[in-house]
Protein backbone atom coordinates (compact mmCIF):
# COMPACT_ATOMS: atom_id res chain seq x y z
CA UNK A 1 0.00 0.00 0.00
CA UNK A 2 1.31 3.57 -0.78
CA UNK A 3 2.04 5.36 2.59
CA UNK A 4 1.34 8.59 0.75
CA UNK A 5 -2.65 8.17 1.87
CA UNK A 6 -1.71 8.08 5.12
CA UNK A 7 -4.62 5.26 5.71
CA UNK A 8 -6.01 5.20 9.46
CA UNK A 9 -8.56 2.54 10.21
CA UNK A 10 -10.94 1.81 12.49
CA UNK A 11 -13.63 -0.87 13.56
CA UNK A 12 -16.38 0.86 15.41
CA UNK A 13 -18.28 2.19 12.45
CA UNK A 14 -20.16 1.69 10.46
CA UNK A 15 -20.74 -1.73 12.02
CA UNK A 16 -23.84 -2.94 9.21
CA UNK A 17 -23.85 -1.58 4.74
CA UNK A 18 -25.09 1.89 4.08
CA UNK A 19 -27.83 -0.36 2.15
CA UNK A 20 -29.19 -3.60 2.19
CA UNK A 21 -29.72 -3.77 -1.61
CA UNK A 22 -26.68 -4.35 -4.00
CA UNK A 23 -26.30 -1.38 -6.41
CA UNK A 24 -23.57 -3.04 -8.43
CA UNK A 25 -19.95 -5.38 -8.22
CA UNK A 26 -16.56 -3.97 -7.75
CA UNK A 27 -13.88 -6.18 -10.26
CA UNK A 28 -10.29 -6.62 -9.28
CA UNK A 29 -9.13 -9.84 -10.83
CA UNK A 30 -10.81 -12.58 -10.13
CA UNK A 31 -12.47 -10.28 -6.79
CA UNK A 32 -15.95 -8.92 -7.31
CA UNK A 33 -17.52 -7.73 -3.82
CA UNK A 34 -20.70 -6.16 -3.60
CA UNK A 35 -21.01 -2.48 -3.78
CA UNK A 36 -23.50 -1.24 -1.14
CA UNK A 37 -23.03 2.38 -1.69
CA UNK A 38 -20.78 4.62 -3.86
CA UNK A 39 -19.97 8.54 -4.36
CA UNK A 40 -17.43 9.71 -6.85
CA UNK A 41 -16.08 13.49 -8.00
CA UNK A 42 -15.34 13.52 -11.49
CA UNK A 43 -12.20 15.55 -10.47
CA UNK A 44 -10.52 13.88 -7.52
CA UNK A 45 -12.16 10.29 -7.93
CA UNK A 46 -13.81 8.19 -5.32
CA UNK A 47 -15.40 10.20 -2.15
CA UNK A 48 -17.06 6.71 -0.61
CA UNK A 49 -16.92 2.97 -1.00
CA UNK A 50 -19.15 0.87 0.71
CA UNK A 51 -18.27 -2.42 0.15
CA UNK A 52 -18.88 -5.94 1.44
CA UNK A 53 -18.22 -9.52 1.09
CA UNK A 54 -15.20 -12.00 1.76
CA UNK A 55 -12.68 -10.68 3.76
CA UNK A 56 -9.60 -11.35 0.69
CA UNK A 57 -12.82 -9.94 -1.83
CA UNK A 58 -12.95 -6.41 -0.15
CA UNK A 59 -9.18 -6.20 0.92
CA UNK A 60 -8.01 -6.66 -2.85
CA UNK A 61 -10.59 -4.17 -4.07
CA UNK A 62 -9.53 -1.61 -1.31
CA UNK A 63 -5.34 -2.08 -1.69
CA UNK A 64 -5.42 -1.93 -5.21
CA UNK A 65 -7.40 1.50 -5.63
CA UNK A 66 -4.68 2.74 -2.90
CA UNK A 67 -1.78 1.16 -4.61
CA UNK A 68 0.38 3.86 -6.07
CA UNK A 69 0.57 2.60 -9.82
CA UNK A 70 -2.91 1.55 -9.87
CA UNK A 71 -5.07 2.16 -12.62
CA UNK A 72 -8.25 1.37 -10.73
CA UNK A 73 -10.94 -1.17 -10.18
CA UNK A 74 -14.01 -1.82 -12.23
CA UNK A 75 -17.74 -1.18 -11.53
CA UNK A 76 -20.07 -2.96 -12.69
CA UNK A 77 -23.65 -1.74 -11.76
CA UNK A 78 -26.80 -3.18 -11.05
CA UNK A 79 -28.95 -2.19 -14.10
CA UNK A 80 -32.25 -2.87 -12.68
CA UNK A 81 -32.16 -0.59 -9.54
CA UNK A 82 -31.56 2.78 -11.84
CA UNK A 83 -29.20 4.46 -10.61
CA UNK A 84 -27.78 7.26 -12.23
CA UNK A 85 -25.85 6.79 -15.51
CA UNK A 86 -23.08 9.23 -14.43
CA UNK A 87 -21.29 6.65 -12.07
CA UNK A 88 -18.13 5.88 -13.97
CA UNK A 89 -17.64 1.84 -14.65
CA UNK A 90 -13.61 2.61 -13.63
CA UNK A 91 -13.00 3.58 -10.18
CA UNK A 92 -10.06 5.07 -9.49
CA UNK A 93 -7.76 7.40 -6.52
CA UNK A 94 -6.23 10.57 -6.94
CA UNK A 95 -2.74 10.47 -5.83
CA UNK A 96 -2.05 12.52 -2.37
CA UNK A 97 -5.43 12.56 -1.56
CA UNK A 98 -6.12 11.20 2.53
CA UNK A 99 -8.25 8.44 3.23
CA UNK A 100 -10.12 6.64 5.98
CA UNK A 101 -11.52 2.97 6.31
CA UNK A 102 -13.79 1.67 8.29
CA UNK A 103 -14.45 -1.64 8.83
CA UNK A 104 -16.68 -4.67 10.40
CA UNK A 105 -17.56 -8.31 10.24
CA UNK A 106 -20.78 -8.97 9.32
CA UNK A 107 -22.48 -11.98 10.73
CA UNK A 108 -24.16 -14.27 8.71
CA UNK A 109 -27.42 -16.12 9.13
CA UNK A 110 -25.06 -19.76 9.68
CA UNK A 111 -23.24 -17.55 12.65
CA UNK A 112 -19.63 -17.20 10.01
CA UNK A 113 -17.69 -13.72 10.31
CA UNK A 114 -15.71 -14.08 7.01
CA UNK A 115 -18.18 -11.50 5.60
CA UNK A 116 -17.23 -8.41 6.01
CA UNK A 117 -17.82 -4.42 5.41
CA UNK A 118 -15.47 -1.85 4.53
CA UNK A 119 -15.77 1.69 3.35
CA UNK A 120 -13.65 3.47 2.00
CA UNK A 121 -13.84 7.21 2.66
CA UNK A 122 -12.27 10.42 1.73
CA UNK A 123 -10.91 12.49 4.52
CA UNK A 124 -12.45 16.02 4.00
CA UNK A 125 -15.89 14.08 4.47
CA UNK A 126 -14.96 13.29 7.73
CA UNK A 127 -15.65 16.44 9.98
CA UNK A 128 -13.96 15.03 12.78
CA UNK A 129 -10.93 14.15 10.95
CA UNK A 130 -11.12 17.31 8.73
CA UNK A 131 -10.88 19.85 12.16
CA UNK A 132 -7.56 17.70 13.61
CA UNK A 133 -5.67 19.98 11.04
CA UNK A 134 -5.54 24.10 10.73
CA UNK A 135 -7.08 25.70 7.88
CA UNK A 136 -5.47 27.48 5.26
CA UNK A 137 -6.41 30.75 5.23
CA UNK A 138 -5.72 32.69 1.96
CA UNK A 139 -2.88 35.88 2.32
CA UNK A 140 -5.89 38.57 1.13
CA UNK A 141 -7.92 37.76 4.20
CA UNK A 142 -5.03 37.42 6.52
CA UNK A 143 -4.33 41.13 8.59
CA UNK A 144 -1.58 42.99 7.87
CA UNK A 145 1.78 42.56 8.63
CA UNK A 146 3.41 44.97 10.87
CA UNK A 147 5.85 47.77 9.21
CA UNK A 148 8.85 45.92 11.13
CA UNK A 149 8.09 42.53 10.77
CA UNK A 150 7.21 43.14 6.54
CA UNK A 151 10.67 44.72 6.57
CA UNK A 152 12.27 41.87 8.15
CA UNK A 153 10.38 39.65 6.44
CA UNK A 154 11.83 36.45 3.96
CA UNK A 155 11.73 36.94 0.02
CA UNK A 156 7.67 36.05 -1.08
CA UNK A 157 7.15 33.48 -2.67
CA UNK A 158 7.17 33.45 -6.73
CA UNK A 159 4.04 35.43 -7.93
CA UNK A 160 3.47 32.74 -10.82
CA UNK A 161 2.91 30.08 -8.20
CA UNK A 162 -1.02 30.07 -7.49
CA UNK A 163 -2.00 30.74 -3.78
CA UNK A 164 -2.81 27.49 -1.42
CA UNK A 165 -6.88 26.51 -1.47
CA UNK A 166 -8.42 24.18 0.68
CA UNK A 167 -9.45 21.09 -0.86
CA UNK A 168 -13.03 20.46 -1.55
CA UNK A 169 -15.04 18.82 1.46
CA UNK A 170 -18.11 16.95 1.08
CA UNK A 171 -21.33 16.37 2.84
CA UNK A 172 -22.76 12.07 2.76
CA UNK A 173 -26.33 12.29 2.87
CA UNK A 174 -29.38 8.86 2.73
CA UNK A 175 -30.20 7.98 -0.48
CA UNK A 176 -33.53 9.32 -0.21
CA UNK A 177 -32.06 13.30 1.11
CA UNK A 178 -32.82 16.26 -1.37
CA UNK A 179 -30.61 18.31 0.24
CA UNK A 180 -27.50 18.40 2.24
CA UNK A 181 -27.76 18.62 5.95
CA UNK A 182 -27.89 22.17 7.17
CA UNK A 183 -25.44 21.15 10.91
CA UNK A 184 -22.63 18.94 8.62
CA UNK A 185 -22.40 21.41 5.90
CA UNK A 186 -21.38 24.02 9.34
CA UNK A 187 -19.01 21.72 10.27
CA UNK A 188 -17.28 21.74 7.25
CA UNK A 189 -17.00 25.16 7.13
CA UNK A 190 -15.16 25.53 9.91
CA UNK A 191 -12.90 23.07 9.30
CA UNK A 192 -12.38 25.19 5.88
CA UNK A 193 -11.94 28.22 8.02
CA UNK A 194 -15.53 29.77 7.97
CA UNK A 195 -17.19 31.34 11.10
CA UNK A 196 -21.01 31.09 10.81
CA UNK A 197 -22.91 31.30 13.69
CA UNK A 198 -25.84 27.74 14.71
CA UNK A 199 -28.59 29.93 13.46
CA UNK A 200 -27.42 30.70 10.30
CA UNK A 201 -26.92 27.02 8.79
CA UNK A 202 -30.24 26.74 7.04
CA UNK A 203 -29.93 30.43 5.03
CA UNK A 204 -26.21 29.34 4.56
CA UNK A 205 -27.14 26.01 3.08
CA UNK A 206 -29.51 27.42 1.04
CA UNK A 207 -27.57 30.79 -0.25
CA UNK A 208 -24.55 28.10 -1.33
CA UNK A 209 -26.87 26.28 -3.10
CA UNK A 210 -28.21 29.24 -5.18
CA UNK A 211 -24.49 30.15 -5.39
CA UNK A 212 -23.15 26.37 -6.62
CA UNK A 213 -20.59 26.04 -3.90
CA UNK A 214 -22.45 23.30 -2.75
CA UNK A 215 -23.56 20.83 -5.88
CA UNK A 216 -24.31 17.42 -6.17
CA UNK A 217 -21.58 14.82 -7.56
CA UNK A 218 -22.65 11.43 -9.06
CA UNK A 219 -23.67 9.15 -6.40
CA UNK A 220 -25.82 5.72 -5.63
CA UNK A 221 -26.88 4.15 -2.59
CA UNK A 222 -26.50 7.56 -0.98
CA UNK A 223 -26.41 11.12 -1.96
CA UNK A 224 -23.19 13.06 -1.83
CA UNK A 225 -22.32 17.13 -2.37
CA UNK A 226 -19.21 18.68 -3.50
CA UNK A 227 -18.50 21.78 -1.07
CA UNK A 228 -16.03 24.42 -2.44
CA UNK A 229 -12.60 24.55 -0.50
CA UNK A 230 -12.15 28.61 -1.13
CA UNK A 231 -12.87 30.05 2.00
CA UNK A 232 -12.78 33.86 -0.06
CA UNK A 233 -15.73 32.60 -1.54
CA UNK A 234 -17.26 31.42 1.64
CA UNK A 235 -16.17 34.84 3.19
CA UNK A 236 -18.00 36.73 0.32
CA UNK A 237 -21.17 34.50 0.63
CA UNK A 238 -21.53 35.20 4.10
CA UNK A 239 -21.29 39.36 3.37
CA UNK A 240 -23.61 39.24 1.27
CA UNK A 241 -26.10 37.23 3.47
CA UNK A 242 -25.45 39.85 6.32
CA UNK A 243 -25.92 42.89 4.04
CA UNK A 244 -29.20 41.55 2.26
CA UNK A 245 -30.48 40.51 5.92
CA UNK A 246 -31.04 36.83 5.05
CA UNK A 247 -29.47 36.16 8.60
CA UNK A 248 -30.29 37.05 12.25
CA UNK A 249 -28.22 39.28 13.91
CA UNK A 250 -28.70 39.03 17.56
CA UNK A 251 -29.55 42.69 19.14
CA UNK A 252 -28.06 43.07 22.26
CA UNK A 253 -29.06 44.59 25.07
CA UNK A 254 -27.57 46.51 27.84
CA UNK A 255 -28.28 44.64 31.66
CA UNK A 256 -29.59 47.12 34.44
CA UNK A 257 -26.50 47.79 36.27
CA UNK A 258 -24.33 48.43 32.92
CA UNK A 259 -27.31 51.26 31.90
CA UNK A 260 -26.68 52.46 35.24
CA UNK A 261 -23.28 52.55 34.99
Amino acid sequence: MDTRYNLPTTTADPPIPFIDEEIGRAAHQQHTPSVRALATDPERGVVLLNLVGADASVSAVIMELLRSKSNGVGFMPTLFLGQPSNIPTQLSIHSGIRYTTFRSALATSGGSLNVKNWCLLISTANITESRRRAPIIPPQLLPPLPALATAAATPAAPTNQPPAVSPPHYIIGAATATNPDPNALLGHLRAIGGVVADTWAASVRDLAIDAQLVTPIPAAGITCWHIDGDLVKWVELVRHGILSKRFAIPVQTALPQQRAA
